[in-house]
């Protein structure tokens, strides 16, 4: 492709004569305020995500879908859909959960008010509690209910 008078002369038409691009050029890049105000509400002070927060976050992992709604993440009651996929869907899930627990304490900064990073930390930690909590109760539960099941099934087997 060879370079031409007619190209450059649409080139110099495109841009306005009172602007120049040298390095003594006044170009100002304005944003809009309100909008940034916007987008940073609910950080503390204005700080961005803190790196010393960057942990996994349990509760985020292990009740995926509660802790999302509760911490203004729709992107987490995806784990509500996912196992209903087809063949791969419990570990679209469990690769899900995962993801979850290590984005977590970035998304529930970002999208939540917080008052200080020791009060995200407090919520966060009751949590991760509550999550492990009512994790060990299911798996008593199933280890019960699978137990007493065994007994019954191993009895009725033995009858015959």
């Amino acid at each position: 492709m060879s370079y031409d008078d007619n190209s450059e002369s649409r080139i110099r038409r495109a841009v306005p004569k009172n602007i120049s691009y040298g390095s003594s050029s006044n170009i100002e890049f304005g944003y809009d305020t309100e909008k940034l105000k916007k987008e940073n509400r609910y950080r503390v002070k204005g700080q961005a995500f803190p790196t010393r927060i960057n942990s996994f976050n349990w509760a985020a992992c292990i009740v995926t879908p509660i802790w999302g709604l509760f911490n203004n993440t729709p992107i987490a009651c995806l784990a509500f859909i996912l196992p209903f996929i087809p063949y791969v869907g419990w570990l679209l899930s469990i690769l899900f959960s995962l993801y979850c627990g290590v984005k977590g304490n970035e998304w529930a900064w970002e999208n939540k008010e917080w008052e200080s990073i020791n009060q995200f930390h407090a919520v966060q930690r009751k949590w991760a509690f509550w999550a492990l909590a009512i994790e060990t109760g299911i798996i008593i539960a199933l280890v019960s209910a699978g137990s007493y099941i065994f007994k019954y099934l191993t009895q009725y087997i033995m009858a015959f």
